[in-house]
């Protein structure tokens, strides 16, 4: 992992509990949208690579 992305990733991390002290019903409304995309990009990426078995 690079250093810029670390970076990326604590500051997403402190916007969201920023957000998620101040504003609890709109921090689950966007961790219920990560959630669904990060399904979503695991189902496309299982339909490219089928061979793939689930752990």
């Amino acid at each position: 992992m690079t250093t810029q992305k670390a970076e990326d990733i604590k500051d997403t991390a402190l916007k969201l509990n920023e957000i998620h002290a101040q504003h609890p019903e709109d921090y689950f409304y966007l961790k219920g949208w990560i959630h669904c995309l990060l399904q979503k990009k695991e189902i496309a990426e299982n339909q490219r690579n089928p061979t793939k078995q689930p752990i």
